[in-house]
């Protein structure tokens, strides 16, 4: 993190040719192995049994719906209802930013219907689109239309869906997109994404609410920063000694930097990613006497912080709007210090 960051204010074909997907190099690595067990495994339609073969474990011509993270694939599955399978390719358990699918079988992707991803969000997500779409898969870019920014945090900041303005156009950009894949039922798909959207909407407005009563506009994340959309959207100045990648490293400069932000400001927590280690996040609240609090990206379902004895227990089927009124709206609430309603 340079000095400037620090300074700164802190937002339907079907697939049928496996040899041409091969070159994607596993995209879907051992899904037949970890999709059969996994909760967000067939959570938009009726089957669960998890076999290999979605269509014909159906057996009933419901459609199938690839989705490349958690906060996706829970988008998805609102608009589709009990229409269509929709599978999260990114384990229970895995961080969806720091996910790479490793090489294995194709298997899970050869009946795909539709795959929904985010741009520019990670490599194999992009390379996998633009392979798919080839093979006559109805390919739908969530992010279309949406623009990113260049955030204190990271260049051509992507993280929108942390944003719950944003994520409205992205539920639209899914509604038409299943809408092609299942024309019969266009208009159910329109009316989910419009009554889950007054949803959104909602969560918004308590999120605004937080911070008009709150006595602090600042926080500080101790692991890798998702959530400069916030600071677009309502104002929040967020601070981290760590970059946007669950890889970056953070330097003992920032470490002490952002120790002297939290003396200055007053700040008596510390909050962290609950899909990493807290390591970094118990540390600083341990130098500067701070508590520490969970906040989801909505990129996992299960809190990869054992270090951290948390009384909320994320559950594996948690959609969007469970991550921000189990998580992040209590803890922005108690971080910024704001008053009781």
């Amino acid at each position: 993190m340079t000095d400037d960051t620090m300074n700164r204010r802190s937002p339907s074909s079907r697939l049928t040719r496996r040899a041409t997907l091969a070159g994607l190099g596993g995209l879907a690595a051992g899904l037949a192995g970890c999709l059969g067990e996994d909760p967000q495994r067939g959570s938009g339609g009726s089957n669960s049994s998890g076999t290999s073969n979605p269509q014909e474990e159906n057996g009933d011509g419901t459609f199938t719906v690839f989705a490349t993270m958690p906060a996706v694939w829970d988008f998805v599955r609102q608009v589709a209802g009990e229409h269509m399978d929709v599978i999260d390719l990114v384990p229970v358990g895995e961080h969806g930013h720091d996910w790479n699918p490793e090489p294995g079988t194709v298997q899970e992707l050869d009946r795909a219907d539709g795959f929904v991803y985010l741009r520019d969000f990670s490599s194999w997500q992009d390379d996998a689109a633009e392979l798919l779409r080839d093979e006559g898969v109805v390919v739908i870019e969530a992010s279309e239309g949406i623009e990113f920014f260049d955030s204190p945090a990271e260049d051509n900041d992507e993280h929108w869906w942390m944003d719950p303005i944003e994520c409205q156009n992205g539920v639209l950009n899914i509604a038409e997109g299943i809408g092609e894949i299942d024309p019969e039922h266009a208009d159910d798909y329109e009316a989910n994404a419009e009554a889950f959207n007054e949803e959104l909407q909602a969560l918004h407005e308590d999120f605004e609410s937080i911070v008009d009563r709150a006595e602090l506009n600042e926080i500080v994340v101790g692991t890798h920063d998702s959530f400069q959309w916030w600071h677009r959207r309502y104002g929040l100045d967020i601070y981290s000694p760590v970059g946007t990648s669950p890889d970056d490293a953070a330097s003992p400069r920032d470490v002490q930097q952002v120790e002297e932000l939290i003396e200055e400001f007053g700040i008596d927590h510390v909050l962290y990613d609950v899909g990493e280690p807290a390591t970094l996040a118990r540390n600083l609240a341990d130098e500067t006497g701070a508590e520490i609090l969970p906040l989801s990206p909505v990129e996992t379902q299960i809190d990869g912080s054992p270090e951290i004895d948390s009384s909320i227990e994320m559950e594996p089927d948690w959609g969007y709007i469970d991550h921000f009124r189990e998580l992040n709206l209590p803890s922005i609430e108690t971080a910024l210090k704001a008053e009781s309603e």
